[in-house]
């Protein structure tokens, strides 16, 4: 039912970006493969367009905040410590970089213990079949407010997707990652049966 382009567009920020671009942290991407050298140029170039504050660096995919070193940027507009950052992130993704490295804008979301408190939404054929806690949160209480997120689903175009959600502290709520259903982790604890009918019906 995924084609492998809508697979890719779900699973990678520079696929889905644009779609949820008013619901999600601004951010910018430098294509990259493993190995490749950090243009001074380019770097410049995200950076200046993110408009300073704090961020995070990530690859298309994957993120190392457990590791802060390799993961929080205290001010965009500072160049070099962007660097650092980000050098440090590539040097311990290495081989497993995924599409190249993206510059995000940080927002202050609801936690604990320093982590925002999220939830997952599973999405079949544009439709939310299940609401639920992150995976890595699976105790968590989460009820999001879904306001204009089925509409940038519908906007992806693909047929089955997650969408994590988390609440600013203003009390808004973003989408801080979209993925692609076939590869999303299902929370321990949650009811599967909503989504199993679901994708029986396609």
């Amino acid at each position: 039912m995924t084609a492998p382009d809508q697979y890719r567009t779900a699973h990678e920020l520079p696929g889905w970006y644009q779609a949820f671009v008013a619901l999600t942290p601004a951010s910018r991407w430098i294509p990259m493969r493993p190995g490749d050298v950090l243009s001074n140029e380019v770097l410049a170039r995200a950076v200046a367009e993110l408009r300073g504050g704090p961020g995070m660096v990530k690859d298309y995919v994957k993120s190392r905040k457990s590791e802060p070193e390799a993961f929080s940027i205290a001010e965009l507009a500072d160049t070099f410590a962007v660097r650092k950052v980000a050098e440090c992130f590539l040097d311990r993704q290495g081989s497993d970089l995924a599409g190249g490295l993206v510059l995000r804008a940080f927002e202050a979301f609801v936690g604990a213990g320093g982590r925002a408190v999220e939830s997952r939404v599973w999405w079949v054929r544009g439709k939310p079949v299940v609401v639920g806690p992150h995976p890595d949160q699976p105790a968590a209480v989460v009820e999001p407010d879904l306001t204009g997120v089925a509409e940038a689903v519908g906007a992806l175009g693909c047929p089955f997707v997650t969408t994590d959600l988390a609440q600013r502290v203003d009390g808004g709520w973003r989408v801080v990652e979209v993925g692609d259903g076939q590869v999303s982790d299902f929370p321990s604890g949650v009811d599967p049966a909503p989504l199993l009918r679901a994708l029986e019906g396609i």
